[in-house]
């Protein structure tokens, strides 16, 4: 295998291609020789390859003499915290999150429902590359077994940390679009035990994904709009494969850039832990500084990735964080995302004041921000990051700052950029904010050509 197994986040490729059964039992077995002894709790999102693949880890995973319990299809924050609250040594998610449905991949969750950190995941790099892998004999390999409780144990504690009769006494209509993904089997029951009437779309799983494309966008939501609109709902909630991630439409169909509605549900946050810290990554809008530190906060930024924000709201001991791609973390009830208290979050601020959340969204200011990607191979990304460190601040111009927390940050007069390898596809990502919507199409424009010269260069 050449270049990196890890990602952003676990392990993401094209099955067949990047990925087969003989990676999956390596990736067991030198996983079972990380972790040396305990229980696994196992779980898969709704992808074709899920079940073939979480068979061949598991018996990796035995190999080594690690008991397996599974837990079915069920969501990944779920996976995350019921390894918490199961007490077990990890977790482990059969997923690609929202990548496209030819991929397949694995995520790792540590006892606390925090993500496996970069330098973890390394360290089960090198025995996957070693091939050093622990052997149990016959009489000492793990056991395998499996819980039906997972998902009713995640919503009874959600429900525990949500003013319930608040929502309950508004009698909400929501529109949930699971995108055919593992939320099918949470969100709707879940927004039903808070007294809505729940409409669901694409609400059955199936791992081709045929209702729209698994990342959930203004352009795959076209179908969750006009439901919400021509149903009168009051609330449209989207999420994508595995369910770590989740977008809100409003009553009249716009959907929300989710570092807004971060922004959103901190200002509600930091007038009960006024001086809390906010911890975001590196792409989210200028906004939410703002926001925040009008309400007395300070916003910690880190490079892109759930485990990323994770790991700084704990170094920070944060109260609250997320990620602009509709990642939400709360820390006092686990470490991974939580995108269905997040739900409950915007429900409960629509019933306590009595505004819809358009009216809600409208304290929080848009800024025009635009993303494109760009086509690399893997093996050049270094390479071609290393040469626009370089040239691109000289040749973009107004540069007032240069931030290398992730990829290329550059702080300009009139907004700013980022340019960033992908952690889990061929491509380098360009995102750009500015003031104006002209002025960002300038930025981006200029910016894609610089990153397009450079990879065309050899």
């Amino acid at each position: 295998m050449k270049g990196r197994l890890f990602g952003t986040t676990g392990v993401r490729k094209v099955y067949g291609r990047e990925f087969d059964l003989d990676m999956a039992l390596d990736l067991g077995k030198a996983f079972g020789t990380y972790l040396n002894e305990g229980t696994v709790l196992l779980a898969r999102d709704v992808r074709i390859t899920g079940k073939m693949v979480e068979d061949t880890f598991a018996a990796g995973l035995m190999s080594t003499g690690i008991s397996v319990v599974r837990a079915g299809v069920i969501p990944t924050p779920t996976l995350a915290f019921m390894t918490m609250h199961g007490r077990y040594k990890a977790g482990v998610m059969i997923t690609a999150s929202h990548n496209p449905p030819e991929y397949t991949g694995i995520k790792f969750w540590t006892a606390s429902s925090m993500g496996y950190t970069p330098h973890e995941e390394r360290e089960i790099e090198k025995i996957y590359q070693s091939r050093e892998f622990k052997r149990a004999t016959w009489d000492r390999l793990g056991s395998d077994s499996s819980i039906d409780n997972a998902v009713s144990e995640h919503i009874r504690e959600i429900l525990a940390r949500t003013k319930v009769e608040t929502i309950k006494s508004k009698e909400f209509k929501v529109v949930v679009d699971p995108g055919n993904g593992a939320a099918c089997v949470l969100t709707p029951y879940l927004v039903r035990e808070l007294g809505c009437k729940v409409i669901t779309i694409n609400g059955q799983l199936d791992g081709h994904f045929p209702g729209r494309k698994s990342e959930p966008d203004k352009e795959s939501l076209v179908d969750l709009i006009r439901v919400v609109r021509d149903t009168g709902a009051d609330l449209g909630v989207a999420h994508d494969g595995d369910s770590d991630r989740v977008v809100f439409v409003t009553e009249n169909g716009e959907v929300i850039r989710s570092d807004r509605t971060i922004a959103l549900i901190s200002m509600d946050m930091l007038k009960r832990q006024p001086g809390g810290v906010i911890v975001t990554t590196v792409d989210s809008s200028k906004v939410l500084d703002e926001i925040v530190e009008k309400h007395g906060g300070k916003v910690i930024r880190t490079p892109v990735g759930d485990i990323q924000v994770a790991f700084k709201i704990r170094e920070n001991n944060a109260i609250f964080g997320g990620e602009a791609c509709g990642v939400f973390i709360f820390p006092d009830f686990h470490l991974a995302p939580e995108p269905f208290l997040a739900t409950c979050k915007i429900l409960e601020l629509m019933a306590k004041t009595g505004r819809g959340f358009r009216d809600l969204m409208r304290e929080i200011p848009i800024y025009p921000l635009k993303k494109t990607k760009i086509q690399c191979d893997n093996e050049r990304k270094q390479e071609v990051m290393e040469t626009l460190q370089e040239k691109l601040p000289e040749a973009i111009g107004d540069v007032v700052e240069i931030i290398t927390v992730d990829g290329l940050g550059v702080s300009l007069k009139n907004g700013w950029l980022l340019v960033r390898p992908s952690g889990t596809e061929p491509v380098i990502r360009i995102t750009c904010e500015a003031r104006s919507e002209q002025d960002v199409e300038h930025i981006i424009e200029r910016a894609k050509e610089i990153v397009e010269g450079t990879i065309a260069t050899r």
